[in-house]
């Protein structure tokens, strides 16, 4: 009688861990279809705002395709999920903008403007996955991640803000940085807890101040 009720123990037990791995991997699919199909969303919506307002689409474009590489990151199950998830929202998201520019005269409705700025957008997007990832550590690394996603949207606003700068947009000051400023406090306030979220902006404001002093001096 022991034996049959070590072995069903034993049965009970591996039925458990099956079902766990298979909740597990379900789950992950799952992940990985947000990310894409959020990406492909999400790109569309900011195609469509590209006919508005100049300030509109500005202060959409990229920040809405960084919460969403943020927001999978930040969920993945591990750092190579993370990776993956993180390139297949922004995969997906310029399947939608490359899509929508066949059907647009005149610019090419890309992120940027020109060949090397979008390169460098989309890897800055995609790197923000595996800082989002890293922000669930508790300690120096954790705030370095988090200051570092903050310190980027930062960065960012600046670039559309002074008129010196390439990626200057007319009238984004001061209405549209304060969304910009909103949304990198907002990051720190819910990637961060306590003290950490002071220390993580320290690292943010270092990386907007050294930006704007090397570009300055260029």
């Amino acid at each position: 009688m022991a034996t049959v009720d070590q072995n069903n123990m034993i049965d009970q037990n591996y039925t458990a861990a099956f079902l766990a791995d298979d909740q597990q991997e379900r789950a992950i699919v799952w992940h990985m279809v947000f990310s894409l199909v959020g990406g492909l969303t999400l790109g569309v919506i900011g195609a469509v705002l590209s006919y508005g307002p100049d300030l509109l689409y500005a202060a959409y474009e990229p920040y809405a395709y960084l919460l969403l590489v943020v927001i999978v990151g930040r969920t993945a199950v591990s750092l190579g999920w993370a990776a993956l998830t993180s390139a297949l929202a922004t995969l997906g998201t310029m399947i939608s903008l490359m899509a929508a520019s066949l059907f647009r005269t005149g610019d090419d409705l890309t992120l940027g403007s020109n060949g090397a700025t979008l390169n460098l957008t989309l890897l800055v997007i995609a790197s923000l996955g595996l800082l989002s990832y890293f922000t669930r550590r508790d300690d120096f690394w954790g705030d370095l991640a988090g200051g570092a996603m903050a310190g980027v949207v930062v960065v960012e606003g600046m670039g559309k803000a002074l008129p010196s700068w390439p990626e200057y947009v007319p009238g984004f000051w001061p209405w549209n940085v304060l969304v910009v400023t909103a949304i990198s406090l907002g990051l720190l306030v819910a990637l961060r807890q306590g003290k950490a979220r002071f220390r993580a902006a320290i690292v943010s404001a270092v990386i907007a101040s050294a930006y704007f002093v090397f570009v300055a001096g260029l």
